[in-house]
């Protein structure tokens, strides 16, 4: 029993081991933000449906919007069929947002090649813009490496921005979002056209502007 407390080390049960836990999260813009000025790579962009006064060279989020509405959404091919589904989605509301006097912009997680191979297959009629590396989804505040997607969504394997759309007014602040970190459901065309409709009438936005899309 002697022999036994001697290689008893109480100092092993006191030490304290070090558990990895990522307590990190991530932090979007919400609404009443002001989106953040960007600076877009003249290379990467798309550009379909922007004003005569639009500088390609050096295109800003503010040249963007341009006196109206924007809205913005996020994409990836990583999603899979929720990517899919968010583009038909995309594509079916695009429409109605020009007809209210609104222009939509789409950043994709893709290189520029796959980015407008994507916009040939799929006919895409609006603005798209390719971000490989997920530096404008990062000030968007929808990716961190720190806070990687694949670790809670089942099924995505890639480092991909969680979905979200905005829709700014034309002082670039955000007036609605919609952001779908547990991939549930994409976002409702409904709403993002009412919020269309109230930034083109420069009103406050609310439910009673949820628009028949």
């Amino acid at each position: 029993m002697s022999n036994y407390s001697q290689k008893y080390d109480t100092a092993f049960w006191d030490t304290e081991i070090p558990v990895k836990k990522n307590n990190a999260k991530l932090l979007p813009l919400l609404t009443g933000s002001k989106a953040p000025d960007i600076t877009f790579n003249k290379d990467m962009g798309i550009w379909q449906k922007v004003s005569y006064r639009f500088n390609y060279t050096s295109a800003t989020m503010k040249s963007i919007i341009d006196n109206k509405p924007l809205v913005i959404s996020f994409l990836s091919g990583g999603w899979n069929n929720y990517g899919l589904k968010h583009l038909k989605l995309l594509k079916q509301a695009y429409p109605e947002i020009e007809a209210l006097g609104g222009n939509l912009l789409v950043i994709v997680h893709a290189s520029y090649p796959d980015v407008r191979e994507m916009v040939q297959y799929f006919e895409i009629p609006f603005n798209v813009i390719a971000d490989p590396k997920n530096e404008i989804s990062e000030k968007f505040g929808l990716f961190s490496k720190d806070v990687p997607v694949w670790d809670k969504v089942s099924g995505i394997s890639e480092d991909v921005p969680v979905p979200a759309t905005y829709v700014l007014n034309q002082y670039g602040h955000v007036i609605y979002h919609t952001i779908d970190e547990d991939f549930l459901h994409t976002f409702s065309a409904t709403k993002v056209l009412g919020a269309v409709f109230a930034a083109v009438n420069r009103v406050p936005y609310t439910a009673n502007y949820n628009y028949a899309a």
